[in-house]
């Protein structure tokens, strides 16, 4: 989902409007610093690009005819977003129904139900069946996807051992990691809270990242997996997927994150997929209240981070919630 970043100043009445218009779009204020000692807090208007500082604002007039453009034109993109996730959602229910029977009929074909096949024959419908569940992959992220840009994903979250969803992610990618000799290593801290999130969520984030990280690497790499508390709260769990591969330019960094994202563009390159792989784990992450990040430089490997509530997170905030209602019981 696109981030719109606006520096809003003042508290007047037209700044009131444009925060409720942002708000009901469901657009996630920040509030800016507070103005210094003694200055004027105003409504900056950028029209046609060019700045209006502090010392030239705009009349109250001129400001109300902005924010109506602005109103407008956000629900323009608000439609148009919606509109394209409908699309992604009706393609891809309709492409995903002929794949599985590709899949099922091959699968009866593979294993000789229709009759005995030459091992070329095999060979074949082994390359077509894998070929369609690739596909099948890259639809299903794209429903994911649309579905979280609707804001029709929330969280269900339970306690457990982080190590739990390491194991199960590396159990379903095991066979690529030996297919290319990678060294699959884990630095999981010892002693580490249970966290507290959604278990589905955290396995796609982690399976996404790891995926990659075996993607990216060449033969002969090594792939590694650390949890350990976070250094800005230590109630927080930070989990990071390291690798050998080829790495990604710092230009790139936060291209990566964003929606149909791709670092190589061109029909040759190498690696193929749908560009929302990384875009859906930041919102899987940022619904558990954390963040992602990467820390890779052009041909120096990738490390990739994301951090997670522990229970201890929950118990707090439980506490406070708790302490609320007595008093105002």
């Amino acid at each position: 989902m696109t981030d719109l970043r606006l520096q809003i100043h003042g508290g007047h009445e037209a700044e009131a409007r444009l925060r409720e218009v942002l708000a009901r779009e469901g657009f996630r204020i920040v509030e800016p610093p507070k103005p210094e000692t003694g200055a004027h807090s105003v409504l900056v208007v950028e029209p046609d690009g060019h700045p209006q500082g502090p010392h030239a604002p705009l009349g109250r007039g001129e400001t109300a005819r902005k924010i109506e453009e602005l109103e407008r034109t956000v629900l323009e993109l608000r439609n148009l977003d919606v509109a394209k996730s409908q699309f992604l959602t009706n393609v891809s229910h309709e492409l995903r129904t002929p794949l599985t029977a590709i899949v099922t009929y091959g699968e009866i074909l593979r294993d000789g139900m229709l009759g005995e096949i030459t091992p070329r024959q095999r060979e074949a419908i082994e390359s077509m069946i894998g070929s369609c569940r690739q596909l099948l992959a890259m639809i299903e992220e794209i429903l994911t996807y649309a579905r979280t840009n609707a804001q029709a994903i929330s969280i269900q979250p339970s306690s457990f051992p982080v190590e739990e969803v390491v194991r199960t992610v590396f159990d379903m990618n095991a066979s690529l990691v030996e297919r290319k000799g990678l060294e699959f290593e884990t630095a999981l801290t010892p002693g580490l809270p249970r966290v507290y999130a959604d278990r589905d969520k955290v396995a796609h984030v982690l399976g996404n990242l790891i995926g990659n990280a075996i993607d990216f690497t060449p033969d002969g790499g090594r792939v590694r997996v650390v949890a350990r508390r976070a250094a800005h709260d230590p109630r927080w769990i930070e989990v990071g997927v390291e690798d050998t591969g080829i790495g990604i330019d710092a230009a790139h960094h936060d291209l990566i994150f964003q929606e149909f994202a791709q670092v190589d563009a061109s029909r040759a390159r190498i690696h193929h997929g749908t560009g929302l792989g990384l875009a859906i784990a930041r919102q899987f992450v940022r619904l558990h209240g954390g963040r992602i990040w990467v820390e890779s430089e052009l041909g120096e490997g990738s490390r990739f981070y994301f951090t997670l509530p522990s229970v201890e997170v929950n118990e707090e905030a439980s506490a406070r919630s708790a302490v609320a209602e007595g008093a105002a019981a």
